[in-house]
């Protein structure tokens, strides 16, 4: 079965998504400190600081992305990556569930960026590669078939 999103409905799951993080920003600074002492560098349980040459490994599934590599991101969903602009990297996506995926990279209006994108694979186990540098404008990781479920962030510093 092939989605097709129309540009509206596009515009519609990023405009949830930026609500989304704008309230959960909003509720980590208005929050108590409840630091437990355990800080890995990454800000909140789904934040990864992401090592300059670093490959990235997730799974994909239709309803999310889920980390596998670096161990830090091992079995969550829809991991953010931070990542340092002008760094080189690498996102490696298994399919994990036999349905067909691709994975884009996608600025803040939904649209890719510098053809960052793998083509579609329908096949379990199979793979992709994207090779890339960080680059200030990349918003998102997105599956664009599932994208209202297989979307995460990605944070250029």
């Amino acid at each position: 079965m092939t989605t097709i999103m129309t540009e509206h409905t596009r515009r519609t799951v990023l405009k949830a998504a930026g609500a989304t993080t704008i309230a959960a920003v909003a509720a980590g600074c208005l929050g108590g400190d409840d630091d437990d002492g355990d800080d890995n560098g990454n800000g909140d349980d789904d934040t990864f600081d992401i090592d300059a040459g670093t490959e990235i490994v997730v799974d994909g599934y239709n309803s999310h992305w889920e980390g596998v590599e670096p161990s830090a991101i091992d079995g969550v969903e829809n991991p953010t990556l931070v990542l340092e602009e002008g760094e080189e990297y690498t996102i490696e996506w298994v399919n994990a569930d036999n349905m067909a995926h691709d994975l884009q990279i996608w600025d803040d209006g939904g649209d890719v960026v510098d053809e960052l994108a793998t083509d579609e694979i329908a096949a379990e186990g199979d793979s992709a590669t994207l090779d890339f540098t960080a680059s200030a404008e990349m918003a998102a990781y997105v599956c664009s078939l599932h994208s209202g479920s297989q979307y995460a962030d990605l944070v250029v510093e």
